[in-house]
């Protein structure tokens, strides 16, 4: 660090690529945060006269009874998250509620919205809930889809339905566009189809017509914003353009490492004609299972998919070509439903290495996108070393914590007001877990902010020893009070 700071003091690193190198030691430094808990099956709401008190090392703390399936953090400020339950809830968290992040914090939420019950005029899920997400450029709003074959658009700031849309089929995962000026959201369902609803509408709009079982992925470019794929459980990648709804612009093939342009090259200099050329094979699949992820990187460059094939494939976003990263055999991936990872803002790594952070069921995996190697391995707590088909604390979802993220995939800016970054998972046993950049004397802390993780016999001893080591060496006692 000191010769980074040397090197842009005399001008030989600049404080852009000065930025980049102190994000992507912290990116790599991410590990649990312990201290960190969220208590949303206690009845408990954040503010109200029972939040108080609370043992964060108690382990029978968790954020949804049953299992939380998903969660989602807003990208503009990074303040709200949004989590749901296999039991149909759905929790609003403010991770702002505690200032010092390095501090022991036990989370409540804002609001708690439970599974529908008509009798009593309840407007939640009536199944589990399979995915929720913000709306792409109001925060005060997010999304939730459900088996229940609904989407609902919900308002944080009354934890009430706006709009609720009949999609008439199961609902694995949905997405909006960051960049489209029109609210469309794309549904991946359990028939073969890509629902598109409008949101400025009651109802889904229309269909991408697909074959080959059900969707359990779609993701929007962050380049264009008509442009759309979709991840089926025959193995295939689609690529769409939304004004198109027979047929999509292409498929991934992963017996493809030359791209499009190429074949462009070869169909001109062989005389043939590019018309003459096919553009797709008609048998092309990107894996040899069904593909249940699916994300871009946020500058739209690649397309990164991961299959029940246990294989993560990274693609050329402009040519369609596989890029031929291998991620070796320690990739886990045997649950059939959305897998959701993260590919951090390309602008916090320098030397355009980006980062893959992978739930590995048990454990977080960071690779480096490209190379595919691994840069480090966070366990979840409990993680068996045996392995296990559907462990109970198998991560179910990731979400990233940014700011600034308007038009953007993800918040462009590490973290929020009050945090420097992080990770949040959901697992299956209702757990909700907090990963943070470690950070080398953060804000330098003070003594009156205590020690992290310490009781008060651990802190009175820890002063003692400094009084002793300042007595010892100035010749007089010193009182740290």
């Amino acid at each position: 660090m000191h010769d980074r700071l040397f090197s842009r003091e005399v001008g030989s690193l600049s404080p852009r690529d000065f930025a980049k190198t102190v994000t992507t030691d912290l990116l790599r430094s991410f590990g649990l945060a312990q201290h960190h808990r969220f208590d949303g099956a206690s009845g408990r709401l954040f503010g109200d006269e029972n939040d108080r008190g609370g043992d964060i090392h108690d382990t029978s703390i968790l954020a949804h009874n049953g299992g939380a399936n998903s969660l989602a953090i807003e990208k503009f400020d990074g303040r709200f998250m949004v989590s749901g339950g296999s039991d149909g809830s759905i929790r609003i968290w403010d991770l702002e509620a505690f200032p010092n992040p390095h501090r022991p914090a036990l989370y409540r939420p804002v609001s708690a919205i439970s599974r529908q019950r008509p009798a009593l005029f309840m407007e939640g899920h009536i199944s589990g809930v399979t995915h929720v997400d913000f709306h792409p450029s109001k925060k005060d709003f997010f999304l939730s889809s459900s088996f229940d074959k609904s989407l609902k658009l919900w308002s944080c700031s009354t934890s009430t339905v706006t709009t609720h849309y009949d999609i008439k089929s199961k609902v694995f995962a949905h997405a909006s566009s960051p960049i489209s000026s029109s609210p469309v959201v794309a549904c991946a369902t359990q028939d073969s189809n890509v629902r598109l609803v409008d949101l400025r509408t009651n109802s889904a709009a229309r269909s991408l017509l697909a074959s080959g079982g059900a969707v359990f992925s779609v993701a929007w470019s962050p380049r264009h914003e008509r442009v759309l794929a979709s991840g089926h459980s025959d193995g295939k990648v689609r690529v769409w353009d939304i004004r198109r709804a027979l047929n999509p612009l292409g498929m991934l093939d992963m017996e493809d490492s030359l791209g499009i342009l190429h074949r462009f090259n070869h169909a001109m200099s062989s005389g043939l004609g590019w018309s003459y050329m096919p553009k797709v094979r008609e048998a092309a699949t990107a894996h040899a299972d069904a593909v249940n992820g699916l994300t871009w990187t946020d500058d739209g460059n690649y397309i990164v998919t991961a299959g029940l094939d246990r294989r993560i494939r990274v693609w050329n976003a402009a040519t369609g070509s596989n890029t031929l990263a291998g991620f070796g055999s320690t990739v886990r991936n045997s649950v059939i439903g959305p897998l959701h990872m993260v590919v951090p803002p390309s602008n916090l790594t320098a030397g355009c290495r980006e980062l893959l952070f992978w739930p590995n069921e048990q454990e977080i995996l960071v690779f480096d996108l490209h190379e595919g190697y691994v840069v480090s391995r966070m366990r979840v707590p409990g993680a068996s070393t045996m392995f296990e088909a559907s462990p109970k604390n198998r991560i179910t979802c990731m979400a990233w914590r940014g700011s600034g993220g308007r038009r953007r995939m993800l918040g462009p800016e590490v973290g929020g007001a009050t945090a420097p970054g992080g990770i949040y998972t959901s697992h299956a046993d209702g757990h909700i877990r907090a990963w943070l950049p470690r950070i080398d004397n953060p804000d330098e802390l003070k003594e009156e902010d205590g020690f992290i993780g310490d009781d008060e016999e651990t802190k009175k001893r820890k002063r003692k020893v400094l009084d002793d080591a300042y007595r010892s060496l100035m010749g007089k006692q010193i009182t740290f009070t």
